[in-house]
Parts: C-alpha cells; structure tokens; sequence
C-alpha cells in the first residue's frame, strides 16, 4: 500500500536531513531516541519535530516513538521506491550535496558555470554565494583551490592526484558494479546525487568494462581479492586515468606518509606510481607485501604492548599480531592523508559490546595523532577494537571437523576476521571465502555447505536464488548458536588425537614442529 502512495507521489517535499533520518531509522528497523540524538548531534524534541515532519508525508506515521524508541514501519524496498520517485521539486538539497555536484562538474568539464547551474536549481544568488565560499573553505583541507577563468567560470587548482581521490570518494557510494562490468546508480540516490552520477557517467561509463578486465587480470596475475568498496575505488580510479590521460604540466605536490607499494599495474613509470598509491589505500583479503616503515612499526609495537599490557589477561603479542595492526594503520594513515572515507554502517555499537577495550584503545590512540596528526575516528576505534578481541579469542581456542563456509557481506576484511574467531569459540567450521553480492557469481566454482550473511538484504536476495543462506548477527547471540547447532554445525572441542598428532611431528626439528602446527593448525597454534 504504501509503495502504491510513494509512486502517486502523494508527499510533501523532503530536504537532506529528513532523508538521512529516515534511512538511519529504516536501516535498524528500531533504535533508542537516545542513540538518534547521539548520531546527528540533536536534542531529542528536534528529533520528534523531525519525524513529525517526515510523517505528515504519508497517510500513516512511517516512524513511530514509544517509550524512547524509534520504530520504522517502511521497508527498504519501501524507502527505495520513495528515494527513486522524488524529482529535483520534491527534494530540498543540502549544501554539501550542491557542492559535490560543482566539484564533479569541474573534474571533468573543466570548470563550472555556477549561476546557470543555481538558476537550473531554482536557487537564488545569495545561495550560490554562500555555497561558493562553503566550497572554498571545504577544498583547503584537501590542499585545493577553487579559482575563476575569464567568461568561462569557476575551475579548482592544486595537486591532481588529491582532486581525482576526492572525486572518486564522492562518486564510489553513488554507483554499484555488476559481476557483468556494468554501472548503474545505487537506487537510493537523491536527485542530486543522480546529477552527480549522470554528470560522471558520460564521461566513464564506456570505460567501465575494460577497466574491470585490468583490474580483474591485475588481482588474479598477484593473488590479491579486494572488499567491495575497495573495488569500486580502483575502478572509477582506472577509468579517470584511462579518460584522462596525464599532461607533461600536471601538479603532484602531495607528500605521502609512507612509501606507496611497488606493484606492476602498467609499464608507465609516472602511471605506475600513481596505481600504487591508489592501491596503498585499499583493503585487501590478505595484503601485497607493503614497504616497511621503521617509526610506524615502532609506534605499532608500542601501541600494541600499551593496549595488550592493560588487559585483564594479557597474551604474547606474536609478529603475526603486529603486521596485521601496522598494515590496518599503513593503509587507514594513507586514506586519512588523502581525505578518503571507507565507512563501514553495517557493524555498529562496536564500543557498547567491548566498551573496556574500546576505551583502552582510544587512550592509546594519541599515538598516531601525534606522529602522523591521525586521529582514531568511531571507525577505526571499532575495527581495533575487533582486531585485538579477535587474537584474545584466538588464544584461547581450537579445533577441526567443520562445515565449510562462505561470508558474503561488503564488509571489511579486518571485521570479518574478527567474526570468524568470534565464530570459532562456538562452531566447528571451515571458512573458505569471504565474497561480495557483485563476485555472485563465484560461488558455482566454490565447494561450500552454507552461505553466512548479516543483512536482510542480501538474505533475500541469495535466498531467492534457492541459495543455502543463513542471516546471522555480527555480533553472535546464543540464539544465533542454538540455530546453528540446530541445523547440523558441530559445537566447537578443544582436543585433539594425541597419536595421530605424534605422528605428524615426529622427527621434525624445533622449527619444522612449529612451522607444521602454524600452518595446519593455525587456528589454535599462535
């Protein structure tokens, strides 16, 4: 019914921040008034105003308020179809949304005609005014300029390299990428994201497909697989450097933090450089080897003794455990240089679950904020947080005899990594890949027993392809263990067979033994 009502276009006109809620809202189904507060900053009678507002667009309340918690009645295909029914009437744009658009209409026609654009919007002069100086002010923290060419209008100046990454970071969450290397529109874009994506699109959309052939003879010619927003970077990444090829004259002036990789992705020198950046940024299943950085592995040893030291019950910070936080921190200081964002919404509430550890780690976070000015944003707090429970799990557990198992999910792989031996504490179990709904169609060349998920999204979508799909909690609840035991998981031992085991090591020496238990028994042997 009420998809009927949002096609009619039956609704008052929506502005930014009235969407932002209602997604935030719609995507956690239900939530306390408290938390909503927290996340936009507001008081709680602004936030019942808001959703007032919102509800006097529809024939019924979509969001409701009892007894401090925000209850959403509208489903995601719901939200879907109302987003993708609104036209530029409907919908009041925000500032930053106006300046995207100018941002990107700059990049690739060269500069923008700000008045004929404001007047296309139906926006005033004093508007465009104020969104001038806003843009100004928001390119210095890139190290970018924004400066007028004669009877043309305003273009941006400064290093390239950082004005192509901030583009490719407006327009990544604004498409989506099919395991066929097409490129549509993520459905619930604005109007005025749509105008940014159109804008892009007829510069790129034909380069979309041999760019995915390179980068998939890339990743499979060095072993590598990359998480699904990873992904979409690179490819809007060789798509603008096959569009527009590099001038003798182009201004490079960034100065990294770290060396970038040294990985061959094309035989120009100049071109090659820029690739490694780039890829320096990405998350990877399991990382190129990455240049070695003498002071960001010593505060890495630091951080990690300060953080393990003041645990309840400390344990041997293996090498293992070292690399694994100085590639997060390598590849999280890079982006943080650049201004680029990987912001991952589906694992929430990280501080809540571990708020001790949470806490002990942004304590020790002033580290890298004094070093590199790198400051532990919630993000980062909750990956690290995820990461060093993960080893306080994987030193007190093991075991074999397991169903084989795919996660299917754009989360990062650091957060995967920490589910998995949170898994591995209940459930006997063999992961054999970690995919995203674009790779789909890999799973027909996998051996596989079951498919993990956490949203209902992808649910529905693997479950109507008959799929043996099982919708779980990040964080794992006993129910989710009952159910799993229910349908035929072995709950996780912690023996092994002693004679079978002494066969195995006997007459190997010191080094082999150790080497052996790492490798087959890895999940145990730390």
């Amino acid at each position: 019914y009420l998809i009927q009502y949002i096609k009619r276009g039956i609704y008052m006109g929506f502005n930014y921040n009235d969407l932002t809620l209602l997604r935030f809202i719609q995507k956690r189904h239900s939530i306390p008034l408290a938390k909503a507060t927290l996340q936009f900053g507001k008081n709680e009678t602004s936030i019942r105003r808001a959703v007032e507002q919102i509800n006097l667009s529809f024939p019924s309340p979509v969001i409701e308020i009892e007894k401090g918690i925000c209850s959403s009645r509208l489903s995601y295909e719901e939200l879907v179809s109302l987003i993708r029914s609104m036209s530029p009437s409907d919908y009041a744009s925000s500032s930053s949304e106006r300046i995207m658009v100018m941002i990107v209409t700059i990049f690739f026609c060269g500069y923008v005609n700000a008045s004929e654009l404001y007047e296309k919007w139906g926006l005033s002069l004093t508007t465009k005014k104020q969104d001038t100086g806003q843009l100004r002010s928001f390119l210095k923290k890139y190290r970018l300029f924004l400066t007028t060419l004669h009877k043309k209008g305003l273009t941006i100046t400064g290093d390239e390299l950082q004005l192509c990454f901030l583009v490719i970071d407006i327009l990544h969450p604004l498409l989506e990428f099919t395991p066929e290397n097409r490129v549509h529109a993520r459905f619930a874009n604005t109007p005025i994201e749509r105008q940014s994506f159109e804008t892009a699109m007829i510069y790129l959309e034909k380069g979309f497909s041999p760019a995915a052939e390179k980068l998939t003879h890339f990743l499979e010619e060095n072993h590598l697989a990359l998480n699904y927003p990873s992904k979409k970077f690179l490819l809007l990444f060789i798509c603008i450097m096959e569009t527009r090829p590099l001038k003798p004259d182009t201004t490079f002036s960034c100065r990294l933090p770290f060396k970038p990789l040294d990985l061959h992705f094309t035989d120009s020198p100049m071109e090659n450089k820029l690739y490694n950046v780039a890829l320096s940024m990405q998350n990877f299943s399991k990382n190129p080897t990455l240049p070695f950085d003498a002071r960001l592995w010593q505060i890495t040893e630091r951080f990690a003794e300060d953080v393990v030291n003041g645990l309840a019950h400390p344990f041997s910070i293996s090498e293992d455990f070292l690399t694994e936080l100085y590639e997060y921190f390598y590849r999280e200081i890079t982006l943080d240089y650049f201004h680029c964002t990987f912001v991952d919404k589906t694992v929430e509430n990280t501080a809540g679950k571990f708020p001790v550890l949470y806490e002990q780690i942004r304590r020790y976070g002033i580290y890298f904020q004094a070093a590199y000015n790198f400051s532990l944003l919630d993000e980062h707090l909750s990956t690290l947080t995820l990461m060093v429970e993960k080893h306080i799990i994987k030193n007190r557990t093991a075991d074999r005899r397991r169903k084989r198992i795919i996660i299917m999910t754009s989360i990062n792989f650091e957060r995967i990594s920490f589910f998995l031996e949170q898994l591995r504490e209940y459930i006997a179990f063999q992961w054999v890949e970690t995919l995203n709904l674009n790779e789909i169609h890999r799973l027909n060349d996998l051996s596989y027993d079951c498919i993990f998920c956490f949203s209902t999204r992808i649910f529905n979508i693997l479950n109507s392809r008959e799929l043996p799909v099982i919708r779980v909690n990040f964080f794992l609840e006993n129910k989710d263990i009952d159910r799993l035991l229910k349908l035929g998981f072995s709950a996780q031992t912690h023996r092994f067979n002693a004679n079978s085991l002494a066969l195995d090591l006997a007459g190997k020496t010191e080094a082999e033994m150790v080497s052996y238990l790492k490798n087959r028994f890895g999940d145990y042997f730390v």
